[in-house]
């Protein structure tokens, strides 16, 4: 029993250690998203100028457009993944969490059961001697 404990213990640490680490890639995610938002935004604005509104600029900045897009939108399906995996992280985790604490629980009460039984098994034992 003190093993199964022990086990849901490992595993509960280590369901809370991937939510943890789902967290901080969803938060790299955004992070990332920001910063090709604003690369994004700045293309726009540069075009909108008239700066590179024309000619082979025109071109190369409509490809970058269109490679900043196509990577926000794989970054979204991302981030939904990743969002979507350290939800089921987390309530494993805290799965995990209660089984621990109710195996531990039962084991506690397994001793303390144990341990009264041996007294009153010493308490007869004793009794039986002094009468005999």
């Amino acid at each position: 029993m003190k093993k199964r404990v022990d086990s849901l213990t490992r595993i509960g640490k280590l369901a809370s250690q991937m939510h943890d680490l789902g967290r901080w890639r969803l938060s790299a995610i955004q992070h990332e998203q920001a910063c090709l938002s604003d690369d994004l935004r700045a293309v726009l604005e540069a075009l909108e100028t008239g700066e590179l509104a024309y000619g082979a600029q025109a071109k190369l900045s409509a490809r970058r457009v269109r490679a900043l897009q196509k990577r926000l939108d794989a970054l979204a399906h991302e981030s939904e993944r990743v969002s979507r995996a350290a939800r089921v992280h987390g309530v494993r985790a805290k799965l995990a969490e209660q089984a621990a604490e109710t195996a531990g629980k039962a084991w506690r009460e397994h001793e303390a059961r144990k341990d009264l039984a041996e007294i009153v098994e010493r308490t007869l034992i004793k009794r039986d001697a002094s009468q005999g």
